[in-house]
């Protein structure tokens, strides 16, 4: 673990007499925790929200929630309760449960303590649980707090049944921890593809959210062409397209995947053609920290096969490297281990189709349904 603080930073005062707790894994927050939690809320003078877990474990790091990151999705959730605290119980050093319920309490207590300004025995504790086990055992270490078993029977849902089928329960899961179950899809390829155009049709369809190539609407706000790029305007792309992304992934809309028009390895790409090579060195440390971030369930790759456009800022002489830029890509997605989620979008073209726009569309609608599971209906 790092040394992230374990509890959110506004104290509990000691006029606050009645406090709530309420404990769990949390892997993901939902429907039924959040109910629980805000009815503490509002039975008590201030709640304190404690998500635990250890090292290595299969319903957290195993699916891309790590405790630390569980921690900081119930902060952020809960940050505009000022009644709500959030705090974090590490149980990697304990026996597993149902051991060590010695050591998990005090771990709990400690937890509670660093949140209460005093002494604890002056408030009344009131910890809501899920089973009645839970209530049996807290008994036994602290008599003196008052436990009672929800009853979620109203709310037929557990953490569980949504790991194993996100997209089914899909509305019972917190906004904040839907980031972490959310499908991912990139569509990338050389200029003047038809790939934006391709990114809308195939969200849209979806009902998804989908960014926009941040580059193409940069140049434009800026009044500047392809052959006008410098090294601070990369800068700009790279973290412009990841945030342009990352807030689609945050959005209301997002119904469980998003679809991306380019990332920082494309933007890697353009640099290292079209740059000076000490000014692409300077962007290297700024892409390789932005890539190990990004993380994708499938890559849809456009060929450089339909004409090329003028569209006012695509430099026209970047036509004759298309190919080359095409195979630099590639040759990234090797470089970072990324070819087991690639899919070339190359069915052939037809008569009545001649530039393959509607036959790449299909194959990408294919491609989805393999790697994320969301079917499409498309006329044969």
């Amino acid at each position: 673990m790092s040394q992230i603080q374990n509890t959110t930073k506004r104290p509990i005062s000691s006029s606050s007499k009645k406090i709530g707790v309420v404990f769990g894994g949390f892997s993901p927050l939902h429907s039924g925790h959040k109910q629980q939690i805000y009815k503490a809320a509002m039975l008590n003078d201030e709640v304190i929200v404690v998500v635990s877990g250890y090292k290595g474990e299969k319903r957290g790091d195993g699916i891309g929630l790590p405790l630390e990151k569980r921690f900081r999705y119930l902060r952020e959730t809960f940050n505009d309760e000022p009644t709500i605290h959030i705090g974090m119980l590490d149980e990697t050093d304990i026996p597993r449960y149902p051991n060590g319920w010695s050591g998990w309490v005090n771990k709990l207590e400690s937890v509670m303590s660093t949140l209460i300004q005093d002494d604890m025995t002056n408030h009344e504790i009131n910890v809501y649980v899920g089973e009645a086990v839970y209530k049996t055992k807290l008994s036994i270490y602290e008599p003196s707090w008052n436990v009672s078993v929800a009853d979620r029977s109203t709310i037929n849902i557990s953490a569980t049944e949504i790991r194993e089928n996100p997209t089914k329960y899909w509305d019972y899961i917190d906004r904040v921890f839907r980031r972490a179950f959310t499908k991912k899809v990139l569509i990338t390829g050389a200029a003047s593809g038809g790939k934006s155009t391709l990114v809308r049709r195939l969200a849209r369809s979806m009902g998804a959210p989908f960014s926009e190539e941040y580059a193409r609407t940069y140049e434009e706000d800026s009044n500047v062409d392809d052959n006008e790029l410098t090294v601070n305007d990369y800068f700009q792309f790279i973290a412009g397209q990841y945030n342009a992304n990352s807030a689609e992934i945050k959005s209301a809309s997002n119904n469980g995947i998003v679809v991306f028009d380019t990332d920082a390895i494309t933007t890697r790409t353009y640099a290292n053609l079209y740059l000076p090579k000490e000014d692409a060195n300077k962007l290297e440390p700024f892409f390789q920290d932005t890539i190990s971030k990004q993380e994708f369930d499938l890559i849809l790759v456009v060929p450089p096969v339909a004409k090329y456009v003028d569209d006012g800022f695509r430099a026209m002489e970047w036509e004759d490297s298309r190919d080359e830029f095409h195979d630099n890509l590639m040759a990234q997605f090797e470089e970072f281990g990324l070819m087991d989620k690639v899919v070339l979008l190359d069915s052939p073209s037809t008569e009545d189709d001649p530039q393959g726009f509607y036959v790449r569309y299909v194959q990408a609608t294919q491609a989805i349904t393999k790697y994320t599971g969301v079917k499409f209906e498309t006329l044969s």
